[in-house]
């Protein structure tokens, strides 16, 4: 009897331990949910499932928001153009510093914003077409820009530093409002009569994030999260999503800013994990990188975690999505491919540091990485590589029809298809690639 309860009993330590391993390997690949989601006013359908209508044909080049669009997909289905490119033109900045964040372009107008501590920072509005400067400004610290402008109804949005935001003129430059809230990074994003950003990057914030109207300058609602703010929001018809780095993602009323859920994220280690990336919408999914080294996928109607991919490395990027598919990069070098639907692997490249995101043009997907300085573009159905360019640490190219820019560490540039006819004045001699 004793020897029968000594063999069953060392069977059940034996299951235990197998059991115990297999648990680590399920959580290791996302399939156990480590998530706590708090439900307010959750809505009945799932509005990033719904497709967004096509873009009407523009006469000027629109790539108005960090990401492209108000799902933050950083997919332009407009754009066209295909490597190999020649350079029209290239603008460099005026002082010492660097481009940390992407440009935006709107009628005719591309503006961009350098980082810089020992001199200041800077504002650029610039024509698209032609690389002629329109306009510029010039702010000491702390003043500096680390997110990306954003524009709507004429107007150019930028939070900073120092805690203001700043509305100009489009074409002008003319400061049309400014209003000191906190310290932000936020990409701002306009849609209808708000603008939405957080704040709170580290040394400044308190993690609010608001709804101002662009016509009164009054704060509509402000959501208190948990931690500060780097991330900008999604929207859908009716709801803002963001993310923080107290651990937890958010989806509000975008109108009252009255909570529809909110999740708590613990990663493989139990801790709670930091979230810079803004979030991606696409196949009802909000898709975002945390800063423990994994890309996170959540219901976008409830807030429930749907899977979770490991990175070599903190992922500070957004995620593209196209046809299905997410793209993202972490830290580590690592830039991935995956299924939407399912988080599994469909591809992945072994490239320098990425902290930037990636962008979808014509089926082709385009990454930078910090060392060294490379924009790369790669096919997005099977990660063949098929053009580089020696510039671009962190913001890769924006697109719209036949129109291409590129952001580098200090130079913005203006490229074109190389069979194409180039803009007046031609392609810079010797600097095809």
């Amino acid at each position: 009897m004793r020897k029968r309860l000594l063999l069953i009993g060392g069977g059940l330590v034996a299951l235990a331990a197998l059991v115990a391993g297999g648990g680590y390997i399920a959580y290791k690949a996302g399939l156990f949910r480590s998530t706590k989601t708090e439900r307010g006013q959750t809505l009945g359908v799932n509005e990033a499932s719904t497709p967004q209508a096509a873009p009407r044909r523009r006469t000027q080049p629109s790539w108005p928001v960090f990401r492209y669009d108000a799902f933050r997909t950083g997919f332009n289905p407009g754009a066209h153009a295909r490597p190999p490119f020649s350079v029209v033109w290239k603008r460099g900045l005026y002082r010492d510093g660097y481009l940390e964040a992407p440009a935006v372009t709107a009628d005719g107008v591309i503006v961009y914003a350098s980082y810089g501590k020992s001199f200041g920072s800077d504002l650029f509005a610039a024509d698209a077409l032609k690389g002629r400067l329109l306009w510029h400004k010039h702010f000491r610290h702390p003043a500096n820009f680390a997110g990306s402008p954003g524009i709507g109804g004429g107007r150019a949005y930028i939070t900073s530093h120092d805690g203001n935001i700043r509305v100009y003129d489009l074409r002008t430059g003319r400061l049309a409002w400014r209003m000191k809230i906190a310290a932000a990074e936020s990409p701002p994003i306009v849609a209808g009569n708000l603008v939405y950003f957080g704040d709170g990057p580290s040394g400044g914030g308190d993690g609010h994030f608001r709804a101002v109207d662009v016509r009164t300058h009054r704060v509509v609602w402000s959501y208190r999260a948990a931690g500060n703010i780097s991330s900008g929001a999604a929207l859908t018809r009716t709801t803002a999503y963001f993310s923080s780095y107290g651990g937890s993602v958010y989806a509000l009323d975008r109108f009252t800013g009255r909570l529809r859920w909110r999740t708590a994220v613990q990663g493989p280690s139990g801790g709670s994990v930091p979230f810079y990336s803004t979030p991606a919408l696409a196949g009802g999914n909000l898709i975002l990188g945390g800063n423990d080294g994994s890309i996170y996928a959540l219901d976008a109607r409830t807030g429930s975690q749907r899977w979770r991919s490991g990175g070599s490395g903190y992922v500070y990027s957004s995620a593209a999505v196209w046809h299905g598919r997410a793209f993202i990069g972490d830290f580590g070098g690592s830039f991935h491919a995956l299924s939407v639907r399912t988080g599994n692997e469909l591809w992945s490249k072994q490239l320098g540091p990425i902290l930037g995101s990636a962008t979808v043009i014509d089926g082709i997907v385009y990454i930078s990485a910090l060392r060294p300085a490379t924009t790369y573009g790669f096919d997005a159905r099977t990660g063949r590589e098929v053009w580089r360019f020696p510039d671009g640490q962190f913001s890769p190219i924006i697109a719209d029809e036949g129109d291409v820019w590129l952001v580098g560490k200090a130079h913005v540039y203006r490229l074109a298809e190389r069979r194409a006819r180039a803009a007046p004045g031609g392609p810079l001699p010797g600097v095809d690639w």
